[in-house]
């Protein structure tokens, strides 16, 4: 079961609708509660809905062609010749005629109504969907031959078109993935050159040195080897309590190359998708806790509202600047071995999962450096699944060879004649759960007590989907009850196990949870005592 309505919600409340005029979004919720009480009031409100919708996506499509024309019309790009131009060909000369920013900010309004569109299509056939499940059973008519024909022929339901829109956008923008490498005349060389020590900081050089060695003695002689692997270096190599000069800042590429280098397979990260479409690594909405002045304006607006050019303008506590995803999957490469990363995705940001398969589209041998994808979002979840197993298709119909977690033999053989084969890893995807009373609407809350609602969570459409859950700590894991629950979930599913700051984070916890219960993932922020009270 998708929790579609959770996920409707979550979007409404979020940052993302704040600028602007707010588009019309079907109140799921509402409409569904009509199920089982009244057809007539349901099917007026869908339909009252259905119009609103049609309207809403009318005038705001409307609205952004009059501008793009008033724009072309006074630019000096436009010539006789592009009287009544194709849609396709007004967008590549919009990008011709205007500066960046403002092809940029039509890139935002146009994914804005795809977005909303798409939304209300879905939200719309899934009502429909639902009405009809126990329709016959309350002695109600089914409604799917009368309403859906309504649904598929409304003006929003050429949403798909705006794709093009969108990726003709990307092209001209030239949006890709691959990152220019940096010379000694670039910005970011003269930001890493300001992180050089002097001789009169080598106490503080010492006191890293000394932290980076005991984490490679520990890892090599203070924990079992069975154990590694399933370790998650929470934002990587970092100090929890931001930045003490000891460790490298969170999501910071060296806090994950840190830990890679001694050892730990898997790291933890949080992404953000930038004004244009870099997927950069963030945990906050901004990046003022980080920042090495918070005053300044790019350390305070929205991750989203800044460019990448903004970003590499802006300096952390550490002297260095926020990584792209890229960038850190390029150093796990290099690194190799078990270096992987595990992706975490905000709630309600499907445009970030549309960029992560991009950049696999783009760079298919980082693929396997991607351990893990999950997000809290159960709806965002589902359809990233669905999108790299179309990503999968691609890339077997090129005659190379994938391999899924969850397949039998965990390989699908296909190789082009005379060729080597090259197995490339999909990525395992993972729905964060809640422990305690949900905060969000969004949150899904289970605990050891009953797992049984994992399972329908799992699903799509009665089918299995995701790969596995992600739980909040409970003490009571380390009980026998919550040891045999645990140890019945991990033989179903991949279980992993995160907690806040202060709970239990130590190789006794995370052995027993591997060891006992069969999880797979352990996050842990790997404190001074991680080992001290291993048995």
């Amino acid at each position: 079961m998708v929790k579609f309505g959770r996920h409707l919600q979550f979007y409404l409340e979020s940052d993302e609708q704040s600028s602007g005029i707010e588009p019309f979004i079907v109140p799921y919720t509402d409409i569904r509660d009509n199920i089982g009480h009244s057809q007539d009031e349901f099917s007026r409100a869908w339909q009252a809905s259905l119009e609103t919708a049609s309207n809403d996506y009318t005038d705001r499509t409307r609205l952004l062609w009059k501008q793009i024309f008033s724009d072309l019309f006074r630019s000096s790009n436009f010539e006789q010749e592009h009287r009544g131009l194709p849609h396709e060909e007004a967008i590549e000369l919009y990008v011709s005629a205007m500066d960046e920013g403002r092809s940029r900010d039509l890139l935002t309004a146009i994914k804005k109504i795809h977005t909303s569109a798409s939304m209300n299509a879905e939200a719309l056939r899934k009502l429909v969907k639902k009405f009809d499940k126990g329709a016959v059973a309350r002695g109600d008519e089914l409604l799917t031959s009368t309403l859906i024909p309504e649904l598929y022929s409304a003006p929003f339901m050429a949403y798909p078109t705006l794709e093009a829109h969108i990726e003709t956008l990307r092209d001209s923008l030239v949006v890709a993935e691959e990152e220019e490498e940096l010379d000694e005349d670039s910005v970011m060389y003269s930001i890493r050159k300001k992180t050089i020590l002097s001789t009169k900081d080598s106490a503080d050089v010492k006191r890293r040195a000394d932290e980076m060695s005991w984490l490679h003695d520990m890892l090599a002689n203070g924990i079992p080897g069975s154990i590694i692997p399933s370790l998650v270096a929470h934002r990587g190599f970092h100090c929890p309590r931001d930045y003490s000069g000891k460790r490298p800042l969170e999501n910071s590429l060296s806090s994950f190359e840190s830990a890679w280098s001694a050892g730990i397979h898997l790291c933890e990260c949080d992404v953000a998708l930038t004004k244009d479409e870099k997927l950069v690594l963030a945990h906050d909405e901004d990046f003022s806790r980080l920042a090495l002045d918070p005053s300044k304006d790019c350390s305070t607006k929205k991750v989203g509202d800044l460019t990448m050019k903004e970003i590499i303008s802006l300096t952390f506590k550490s002297g260095t600047r926020p990584p792209l995803l890229l960038d850190v999957l390029r150093s796990a490469q290099a690194i190799g071995g078990f270096a992987r990363l595990v992706v975490e995705i905000k709630p309600g940001n499907q445009e970030a999962c549309t960029a992560l398969i991009r950049l696999f589209r783009q760079h298919p041998e980082l693929i396997e450096r991607c351990a893990v994808i999950m997000s809290f979002d159960a709806y965002t979840m589902h359809k990233l699944r669905s999108g790299l197993d179309d990503l999968a298709s691609e890339l077997m119909a090129g005659c190379v060879p994938i391999r899924r977690s969850d397949s039998p033999d965990n390989v699908c053989s296909i190789e082009e004649a005379g060729s080597s084969s090259t197995q490339i890893k999909l990525p395992e995807v993972i729905l964060l759960t809640v422990a305690d009373e949900p905060q969000q609407h969004y949150e899904l809350c289970v605990g050891v007590s009953d797992f049984s609602p994992v399972h329908s969570w799992l699903q799509h459409e009665g089918k299995p989907s995701l790969n596995g859950v992600y739980l909040q700590y409970q003490p009571e894991m380390l009980q026998p009850n919550g040891i045999a629950a645990l140890r019945a979930l991990s033989n179903q599913y991949r279980v992993g196990v995160w907690g806040y700051f202060g709970d239990p984070d130590n190789i006794a916890t995370a052995s027993s949870l591997v060891r006992d219960s069969g999880v797979s993932f352990v996050n842990t922020d790997l404190p001074r005592n991680f080992n001290s009270m291993y048995r």
